[in-house]
């Protein structure tokens, strides 16, 4: 990858709010530790040995520092930085003191905005005609067949506005990695995510946005913010609408707003994924930064050490080791999927209008008929028409329970297997 010509400004995962939040939850409210040769980064020291880690450790999305080689009070001690983005371009320590080693961990993918005027211009680019169509065509479907809003929170908020979004964001992650039946970090500390992400709107370093049918959350996007760069941090939409894309309709939205605010970089953070690589230009790599007193013994085997546990972190998630381990936790958490299993079906057209006196009318919003959602919504995504016009009845067929759809445009019997 060519590099990037960049410099941080107002890195959001060293702010004060960020590192003191931080510390709160995972540091028993200790404030970090400062070094006068590394401006910015506040560590924590690590059991006995004399080693040093990033407030923040591996829960940000970019680590940056700036390195004065006039101070000395590194001397006998290891420093580690984690998820320092390649194309950061930081001027790295290496004298004949003070040594950094780097070991390469995640890809990572961004999309450089500042060779265009919009996002037209940006999409025209990156995708042919007919991708450009097909995005169109899914935000028009999803608002032609539900009462859609959209939100978008980048300063304070009010809290019962706020509390509403988070309890939508946190059941909207909890279906859809029971649905993975995999264990997941945010969920375990949702509480620390809550008290920061509402802090960090307060001061503009933090977006939400949200993506409502009938005022209800389907889609929720978390993204961080310095000066010029959009970090997109945690996403979770409603898998009942799937067939609508709603990822890619988040991040048209995300673009646009980040060529109406001056953004110029949109880093997708990491992680491998399909869509990243359809909306991005450019790709980087995460470091973790090792910078050590290269005249101490102790420090210097501390520093390999660090390399060498590092480098086979990363040889077992290439040989995606660390995906079989989020799933045995959940396991051994004893957690059990509470999403409804997908049910076999069949969709019978038909042909004339059935006599419904005899069928129960349903709610398809009740929590009993969670199982049907996803099928209805496949089936309007196929034949849009807003489902507010929609009757679903409720009968029987050769002893099975059956559900009659009908509407302006459609009719057709839903036969569960």
């Amino acid at each position: 990858m060519k590099a990037i010509n960049y410099f941080m400004k107002n890195n959001p995962f060293v702010s004060k709010t960020f590192t003191t939040i931080w510390s709160t939850y995972f540091n028993a409210s200790k404030p970090g530790l400062s070094f006068k040769f590394l401006k910015d980064v506040t560590f924590v020291k690590s059991g006995m040995l004399p080693l040093y880690y990033n407030v923040g450790k591996n829960i940000t999305n970019g680590m940056s520092y700036v390195v004065n080689p006039i101070e000395k009070d590194f001397k006998g001690k290891t420093f580690l930085m984690h998820d320092v983005p390649s194309y950061f371009n930081l001027e790295t320590p290496n004298t004949s003191a003070l040594k950094t080693c780097k070991v390469a961990q995640y890809k990572g993918f961004l999309a450089e905005l500042d060779a265009f005027k919009s996002y037209d211009a940006f999409a025209k680019k990156q995708f042919k005609s007919n991708t450009r169509y097909k995005f169109r065509r899914n935000q028009e479907r999803l608002e032609g067949c539900f009462n859609i809003s959209y939100s978008i929170y980048n300063e304070s908020i009010e809290k019962e506005a706020y509390q509403v979004i988070m309890d939508g964001f946190k059941a909207l992650l909890t279906k859809r990695f029971n649905e993975l039946q995999k264990d997941n970090d945010i969920l375990d500390t949702w509480g620390y995510y809550y008290d920061l992400i509402f802090k960090m709107l307060q001061e503009k370093r933090a977006l939400l946005i949200v993506i409502s049918n009938d005022d209800k959350p389907i889609g929720v996007s978390l993204s961080f913010l310095s000066d010029t760069t959009m970090f997109y941090a945690i996403t979770s939409f409603d898998t009942d609408y799937y067939r609508f894309n709603l990822g890619h309709t988040t991040i048209i939205k995300l673009f646009n707003w980040c060529f109406d605010n001056g953004y110029t970089i949109y880093d997708f953070s990491k992680g491998e994924y399909e869509y990243k690589n359809r909306w991005t230009n450019k790709e980087y790599t995460y470091e973790n930064h090792i910078v050590y007193d290269s005249k101490s013994i102790i420090a210097s085997v501390t520093a390999k050490f660090i390399k060498s546990k590092y480098a086979l972190k990363q040889y077992l998630r290439d040989k995606n080791v660390n995906e079989k381990y989020v799933k045995l936790k959940f396991l051994l958490k004893g957690k059990k999927a509470e999403t409804v299993a997908r049910r076999k079906y069949i969709i019978e057209k038909l042909e004339a209008k059935e006599d419904t006196s005899t069928m129960q009318l349903i709610d398809l919003k009740h929590a009993n008929f969670a199982f049907l959602k996803p099928i209805v919504y496949d089936e309007l995504y196929k034949q849009p028409e807003a489902i507010s016009g929609l009757c679903i009845y409720e009968t029987k067929s050769l002893n099975k329970m059956c559900y009659y759809v009908v509407g302006q445009e459609v009719n057709y019997r839903i036969l569960l297997d």
